[in-house]
């Protein structure tokens, strides 16, 4: 059967080859100065600060990964567009961008990088989502730029028609026992690399009973030292042993949504527990769902409280009594509180791009993989501080129908800030223009629904009588601003595409 690869789904592309293993060298570098393209006024206490990645040029076109690396600097792979089915780029980039300095350093290869990992030993580890040869592969640098040792991962060779890809693009995570383990979404496979010596050994996944052969995507270290991946084609969190005389051994837990959604992300939070997330792609609005589970042996999934708006939550990272997430709905940042439990979803002055990177700085600040107006992968950091602010911005545009002809779809805004000021009211100076009310539960969420053309300001207030004035104008007409809800059916085409 064919597997498919749920995070291209999320570049809203179809698939993906690159080329080449041997001999990858770096062919440029950036110097190290900052690479600061925008800030808009109005969020947060300076505004929004976004960084290009790359070269800007076609290679970074598309975010596949971002992650905090063990140095504390943020690492990075993009890839170049895709134009048809198997017809696929032929090179991509990987770097580090330091979050104090903004410098980055990067270099081209030639392979498609997919999940990329830098360990305590100033290794670079980067999956190849696709090369020329077929045969999975992952890299190992002495740091950006360094020396690549290409180590051969014993399953496959793959071809375009079996995947999206003839690599691997599973996930990637240090596991228990401090070896490098990667998993493989065109096989059922999971495996580890000694870094001492480059040895591999693979582990194959148990088939749920009645389910498909897995397709592991992502995966994260629990508190339990028990690596949890998730698995695209049966809507399941495997949770595998990675010490011991056990390792390698494997269980699954099947989420509460049901066999219509899928797994797009996973992440341990500081309160022992795991989380992720998971999107229907064949409802119409697309909705999504958040779980927790313990990390113990015996694991059991049960469902966050959303907000009735709607939210597609995707690609996970966890923080000091926080689990983010993206949302590709509004688009933006959705904040858990694992204490007061507690979510607030937080649209951001740019769409989240490519696979959705998401990261958390050793300061417990996120930063939201994104892209440019013009197609180029960026990060935006997301300054939470003690005064609240208002997201996407103090000013914004609604309009009267969304790209696909529906009227008078509702927006959001949301209320950022580290500490809790609410609750929060709302009032507008025009209700025939456009009324505004706190979503029930999620008190530092604001729905706003358009009346008709026009120009309204709305009061936020907090419990300390604070308020901030949003300027809001709707325009009559067809658009799709940041803070209003998208309606693109990326699931549906896959899934049709597919055949299920």
């Amino acid at each position: 059967m064919s597997q498919p690869n749920f995070r291209l789904l999320l570049a809203g592309i179809a698939i993906f080859a690159f080329i080449a293993c041997g001999g990858h060298n770096p062919s440029s570098t950036v110097p190290s100065v900052p690479l600061h393209f925008q800030t808009v006024q109005g969020m947060g206490e300076s505004g929004p600060v976004v960084y290009t990645l790359g070269d800007g040029g076609t290679n970074a076109s598309t975010l596949t990964d971002l992650r905090l690396g063990a140095d504390g600097k943020l690492y990075w792979g993009t890839i170049a567009p895709f134009t048809s089915l198997c017809s696929f780029p032929t090179s991509g980039e990987v770097g580090n961008f330091d979050v104090s300095t903004h410098a980055q350093v990067f270099q081209t290869v030639a392979y498609a990088p997919s999940f990329i990992e830098e360990t305590s030993n100033g290794s670079v580890w980067v999956e190849e989502l696709n090369n020329t040869s077929g045969n999975p592969t992952i890299d190992r640098y002495a740091g950006i730029g360094g020396r690549d040792t290409p180590i051969a991962i014993p399953i496959g060779p793959f071809a375009c028609g079996n995947n999206f890809g003839n690599g691997i693009d599973g996930g990637i995570a240090l596991g228990a026992d401090g070896e490098l383990w990667f998993g493989s979404d065109s096989s059922p496979q999971v495996g580890e690399i000694n870094q001492a010596n480059n040895a591999v050994k693979v582990y194959t996944l148990t088939t749920p009973s009645g389910g498909f052969p897995p397709a592991p995507q992502y995966m994260a270290l629990g508190n339990d030292k028990h690596i949890w991946l998730t698995d695209a084609l049966n809507d399941a969190v495997f949770r595998v042993a990675t010490s011991g005389s056990s390792k390698g051994t494997n269980t699954d837990v099947l989420l509460p949504q049901g066999s219509a959604y899928q797994l797009i992300g996973i992440v341990s939070a500081t309160n022992k527990k795991i989380y992720t997330g998971s999107v229907d792609f064949q409802a119409n609005p697309l909705v999504g769902a958040v779980d927790s589970s313990p990390a113990d042996s015996a694991p059991s999934f049960s469902s966050i409280p959303l907000p009735s708006i709607g939210v597609e939550p995707t690609v996970f990272a966890a923080g000091p009594g926080k689990v983010y997430f993206v949302d590709f709905r509004f688009p933006g940042l959705g904040v858990y509180d694992t204490a007061a439990h507690t979510m607030v979803m937080l649209p951001t002055a740019t769409a989240p791009g490519g696979f959705g990177g998401l990261a958390v700085d050793t300061s417990g600040t996120p930063w939201l993989g994104c892209a440019t107006s013009t197609g180029i992968s960026c990060v935006e950091r997301i300054a939470l501080t003690a005064t609240w602010a208002v997201y996407p911005s103090v000013k914004i545009n609604l309009y009267t129908k969304d790209l696909n002809g529906n009227a008078l779809p509702p927006g959001l805004i949301g209320i950022g800030e580290t500490g809790n000021s609410g609750p929060f009211t709302v009032a507008s100076s025009n209700a025939k223009i456009c009324t505004a009310s706190v979503i029930s539960g999620f008190d530092h969420n604001i729905q706003i629904a358009p009346v008709k053309a026009g120009k309204c300001t709305l009061s936020v207030t907090d419990s300390h009588a604070r308020t901030v004035k949003v300027s809001a104008t709707v325009i009559n007409g067809s658009g799709n601003p940041q803070a209003r809800v998208h309606q693109i059916r990326r699931g549906r085409l896959f899934r049709e595409t597919l055949g299920r």
